[in-house]
């Protein structure tokens, strides 16, 4: 039934329902996954972990009324997540987690290092599912966007402009949504 709904309504039920939350994270691993590469690969694992706990944040915090659409409000959360990870690391500051960052994970089951290196390996198949369902122009555009690049950035990067890519990215996410809806 969840896979139904979409990510505002995912949002709003994962508050009190772990399999909608549970849902929400499997759609946006992907995001979570190509934003830590992006930043640095070195520390993929801890931006990643970081990312998805952005997006818990983001289905804890989200409201509709202000106005954005789920995805862009989680991709804001995810990459700031990532980014105040970053500072931290490079503070060379070796800060405890506070109580509300630690209980994030509801599933402490997600941070055994076993369980991690099968995540990455689940989204390294999502990546490589993606790269070839997309077009080459599919696939930057949304490379790009998933690291937070406005679609005006986007098209001056490729020569494009931001109707192009707007066009690009939506049929990349209506292939991506057709193709990993299924797995």
């Amino acid at each position: 039934m969840a896979k139904e709904l979409s990510d505002e309504e995912l949002a709003v039920l994962s508050r009190t329902d772990k399999a909608a939350m549970n849902e929400l994270l499997s759609r946006y691993k992907f995001v979570a996954s190509a934003k830590a590469w992006a930043i640095s690969p070195e520390y993929y694992e801890d931006l990643f972990q970081e990312g998805m706990m952005g997006c818990v944040a983001a289905a804890k915090t989200y409201n509709a009324e202000k106005g954005a659409g789920f995805a862009t409000y989680a991709n804001r959360c995810i990459k700031n997540r990532m980014i105040n990870a970053i500072k931290k690391l490079d503070s060379d500051k070796a800060e405890p987690l506070d109580e509300e960052t630690e209980n994030m994970c509801a599933d402490k089951s997600e941070l055994i290092p076993y369980n991690i290196v099968e995540q990455k390996e689940q989204v390294a198949e999502l990546v490589r599912k993606a790269a070839t369902l997309l077009s080459n122009t599919e696939w930057r555009v949304f490379r790009l966007f998933s690291v937070g690049l406005s679609y005006e950035a986007i098209g001056a990067e490729l020569g494009m402009s931001a109707k192009q890519v707007n066009n690009a990215m939506q049929r990349a996410r209506k292939k991506l949504r057709a193709e990993l809806g299924n797995i």
